[in-house]
């Protein structure tokens, strides 16, 4: 599958996190006129009944009946989406990771059944959004039970967040709400950590926003640049946000990592849904 029949990825395993994902993946896929594609991945590790080899229909057809049950949802509240359903044996980080070579999007819960509660996210969150090719937004709370009106996006001034900011501003616009643009210093030892730099990203974010607006009539956009480490100071802005786009890494962060350090930390602890843009 390409991309215009993969369109937007959501894996579902039936927790509320995936809800969750379902939901906001469906609207994705009505907003972008692109195809719904809900997916499970299943496995069954013991090999054997006692004696007899593993009727494995007895666990594909649940994830199949799963899904399918997840697709008539989307399709009743989006009748002019395409959806389509994916069931496979093997690892959901795995599946997720490999359909994002041909996908517009990918949306999961923060976590799933299956998953040791306590950790900061779900181990399939965390891979997927590590390592997908294309963004991954990560179902931190539930947009629903939120009194939020704005996307923030985070902004240093390298590529990745420019592309990250690009990404933020078709989701406010889609969305009809504010755009909010955060500046705040590099991580702690960086050289890059100066008020120069600073001053340089708010006005690489303003040249940039110049050209969404044009382009996205209507979109509502501001940017702040405050005097504080970047991780505490998403994490307090993100307070007021339905959803916190951030690129996959920024200055300062150390290329050939699989994920920045920023960016880790918000999947893992932002108060709302994350976008990590790849």
């Amino acid at each position: 599958m390409n991309e215009d029949e993969l369109g937007v990825v959501v894996g579902y395993d039936g927790s509320p996190p995936a809800g969750a994902a379902l939901r906001w993946a469906a609207a994705e896929a009505a907003g972008r006129a692109l195809p719904l594609t809900v997916c499970h991945a299943w496995d069954w590790n013991h090999h054997e009944w006692p004696g007899e080899p593993v009727p494995l229909e007895l666990v594909r057809r649940p994830a199949q009946r799963l899904v399918k049950a997840a697709a008539a949802w989307a399709a009743r509240h989006h009748p002019g989406v395409p959806v389509n359903t994916l069931t496979d044996r093997g690892s959901p980080s795995a599946l997720l990771t490999d359909l994002s070579a041909d996908a517009a999007l990918i949306v999961v819960g923060s976590r799933g059944y299956g998953e040791v509660r306590g950790l900061a996210a779900g181990s399939v969150s965390g891979h997927v959004a590590t390592r997908a090719r294309c963004p991954v937004i990560v179902m931190r709370g539930d947009p629903q039970e939120r009194d939020a009106h704005e996307v923030l996006a985070g902004f240093d001034g390298s590529p990745e967040a420019t592309t990250a900011l690009g990404f933020a501003a078709a989701e406010a616009h889609r969305l009809g709400t504010r755009l909010q643009v955060l500046i705040a210093q590099c991580e702690r030892g960086s050289r890059m950590d100066t008020f120069e730099l600073r001053t340089q990203a708010r006005s690489s974010s303003w040249s940039e926003l110049i050209s969404r607006q044009r382009a996205l009539p209507g979109l509502e956009a501001g940017v702040e640049v405050v005097d504080e480490p970047a991780r505490p100071a998403l994490l307090e802005a993100a307070r007021k946000a339905c959803l916190l786009v951030v690129g996959a890494r920024g200055l300062g962060e150390v290329r050939g990592l699989l994920l920045g350090s920023v960016s880790q930390a918000m999947v893992h602890h932002a108060p709302c849904p994350v976008a990590v843009v790849h």
